[in-house]
């Protein structure tokens, strides 16, 4: 899908606001609070259902209103071009969306309709947060170009749930009932992660190689337990400590994708605008990987904050890679873009709850 434009009410400093957008990158420009991220949040709520600041609603929503409300205009990446309607209104309490006149329920059929590569303005937490981080990234991948992804995704965690919840009541005369099913769901989706992590490394290091970032990266994949034994077997080794820990300590719920420079953890060796870059350069491998199992999905792009810890020339770098893949991106910094790259992108500037488009400096 591609945006052609975005309506916002009512969402934190915007009392009504009308974008349209290009095809390519969209480039936002301003101060700071002059609202260019909640422009970037308005397209990721419409995507997720939710925003990346809070998990509540509450304080989305402009101050003496009740709700907020975004409408987006889209069309089909396709050669017909057909027009879509999508609209979301989100207050304290309800959360209400329709595309072209029909109700949309689920988050998943968002995020499946406008699949969306976020990168906020501190992606280092890609690197330095939990495992959770970097396993949420790696789902996100697998629901667009798996079919059965998201099947077996939820069928694991029902199994989960029921295995934890005869842990916390130390029920162990029913427990080894559930370890067969977990065993065969858990591997299932660890041969899905698997197959997709090899392909995403790869073009991962292809785009760092091809920026000359001065370091090689290499990767792990750990699954959650050891693959090279039975999950069953080793089940049953853990549980005594599961039973007295109330949780299953194994498993594809543990999983992670650690990153390294050197022998030494990515995000301890290399510098902020490093991590950034590196960041950046696994979302969009994350892209090409999508488009390359799914050339009927085009994600965009979200990109926070881009003159932050970057130099001009790795800004320029960032964008080159949008333009080559001709991807819509929308892009925000207090600064302008390299020259360079001006003339080939949609420059907007936010200044007191206002967009003007056609920025120039």
């Amino acid at each position: 899908m591609r945006i052609l434009q975005i309506t916002i009410d009512n969402l934190r400093v915007f009392p009504h606001l009308e974008v349209r957008p290009d095809a390519g990158i969209n480039y936002f420009c301003g101060g700071n609070g002059a609202g260019k991220t909640t422009i970037l949040e308005a397209i990721y709520l419409s995507s997720r259902g939710r925003s990346f600041r809070h998990p509540l609603a509450g304080p989305m929503i402009r101050h003496g209103t009740v709700d907020a409300m975004v409408g987006l205009k889209l069309s089909d990446s396709g050669d017909d071009n057909r027009e879509h309607r999508l609209g979301l209104k989100r207050s304290k309490s309800v959360f209400e969306c329709r595309f072209d006149g029909r109700d949309i329920t689920k988050r998943s059929e968002l995020a499946a309709l406008l699949p969306t590569q976020w990168i906020s303005s501190q992606p280092q937490t890609l690197l330095e947060g939990g495992p959770g981080y970097r396993r949420q990234f790696v789902d996100m991948g697998l629901f667009h170009v798996e079919q059965d992804f998201l099947k077996s995704y939820a069928e694991l965690r029902r199994i989960l749930r029921q295995r934890n919840a005869l842990l916390k009541q130390r029920s162990s005369s029913s427990l080894e009932s559930w370890d067969s099913p977990f065993a065969l769901a858990a591997q299932n989706i660890h041969a899905m992660r698997q197959n997709y992590i090899a392909d995403l490394l790869l073009r991962l290091s292809q785009i760092v190689s091809e920026w000359d970032m001065g370091f090689a990266v290499s990767s792990r994949y750990l699954p959650g337990w050891d693959p090279l034994r039975p999950l069953s077997e080793q089940l049953r080794e853990k549980r005594d400590t599961d039973l007295r820990m109330g949780f299953t300590h194994i498993g594809p719920q543990r999983s992670d994708l650690r990153f390294s420079v050197d022998g030494a953890d990515a995000d301890k060796l290399l510098s902020r605008g490093q991590q950034k870059m590196l960041v950046i350069a696994l979302n969009i491998a994350q892209v090409d990987a999508i488009r390359m199992r799914r050339p009927d999905l085009d994600p965009v792009i979200l990109l926070d904050d881009l003159n932050a810890e970057l130099d001009t020339s790795n800004q320029g770098k960032v964008l080159a890679a949008f333009r080559e893949r001709r991807v819509q991106a929308f892009v925000t910094g207090i600064s302008d873009p390299p020259p360079e790259h001006r003339e080939a992108i949609a420059m907007f500037h936010v200044e007191h709850a206002a967009v003007d488009p056609g920025h120039e400096t």
